[in-house]
């Protein structure tokens, strides 16, 4: 996975990740990373030139939501 610290001075809790990043994180084709953005699935990704970079933290607090609902939804 590619994690790019976007600043100078490195600091882990300002790590981002690519949309290509995204797909191997998630095992979806960029497609559905759009779709997920669109809809709000996903944080709205910060955006430099081209491209698109989404905040580690931000991801990391999507999975564990859900992670949550898919425990919640097995326990029904």
């Amino acid at each position: 996975m590619e994690v790019i610290p976007l600043m100078s001075g490195f600091n882990p809790k300002n790590r981002k990740l690519t949309a290509r990043a995204l797909c191997e994180r998630y095992g979806v084709v960029s497609k559905t990373i759009d779709r997920w953005t669109e809809t709000g699935i996903l944080p709205q990704p910060m955006r430099i030139n081209r491209y698109r970079y989404w905040d580690l933290a931000e991801l990391e607090a999507f999975d564990r939501i859900r992670s949550t609902a898919r425990e919640s939804d097995n326990a029904a």
